[in-house]
């Protein structure tokens, strides 16, 4: 039988063409490890993936991760999972798994301007729903990579922030300094810091690159700082 060389290369063209999309709409948007302190000392380390398919309307982002400490106060263990959808990267699921010495997991839904969560615990089970503006995120305390998907949504206004082991909602202001010079795993470079007030609430401080991948938290109330290991390439 003879082979048609040309026609099985056009073949082959034809179906990198028709790959090459798909390929394009799905990947990790941003992974890495950071370092965490508390005092200037370091106390455990936060891992995280945030892992995107498709795009536009039809974009979904799934960001997992896990928090390990150990604090004066005990031990905690955190691993979070949150699933956002569309162009604005909106929260439609949030769960955590608390370790530690005060174990819960708690499991939300969120949409049609409500959360609807369940907060399992030792004692039993509870059901909380709460306000959820439109444009909310999700931004849970002690979890850095979650200013992720703020930078991307804006680096001065307004945005609503939910808060869902706290199981509430806040206003927060986020405002730029602009561009600064911060040392990471021994490399410099060149970052935008935000500085993210939420009403009633401590600032904190967030530095990101020229992705919006974050690079650097610390609230300085507490003494808490996130610093990733290396600059992501």
């Amino acid at each position: 039988m003879m082979i048609n060389y040309k026609s099985v290369a056009r073949i082959a063209a034809l179906a990198t063409l028709l790959a090459a999309p798909l390929a394009a709409q799905a990947g990790t948007a941003d992974q890495g490890t950071f370092r965490v302190l508390v005092g200037g000392r370091e106390v455990g380390t936060e891992q995280f993936n945030i892992a995107q398919t498709g795009s536009g309307n039809g974009a979904v982002l799934l960001a997992t991760g896990r928090v390990s400490l150990r604090l004066p106060t005990g031990s905690l263990e955190l691993t979070p999972r949150l699933r956002a959808t569309g162009v604005g990267a909106d929260p439609v699921h949030y769960e955590v798994d608390v370790g530690g010495d005060s174990p819960q997991r708690i499991a939300g839904n969120i949409g049609g301007g409500r959360v609807s969560a369940k907060i399992v615990t030792a004692s039993g089970e509870q059901l909380r729903e709460y306000v959820a503006s439109s444009g909310a995120l999700v931004l849970d305390e002690g979890v850095a990579h979650h200013y992720y998907f703020l930078a991307q949504r804006l680096h001065n206004g307004r945005v609503p922030v939910i808060i869902p082991r706290e199981n509430r909602q806040v206003i927060a202001t986020v405002s730029s300094r602009g561009e600064e010079s911060v040392q990471v795993g021994g490399a410099s470079a060149r970052l935008f810091h935000l500085v993210v007030q939420p009403q009633g609430g401590e600032e904190h401080h967030v530095w990101v690159d020229s992705l919006n991948r974050i690079i650097r938290v610390q609230v300085p109330s507490r003494q808490y700082e996130a610093i990733r290991t290396e600059l992501p390439r």
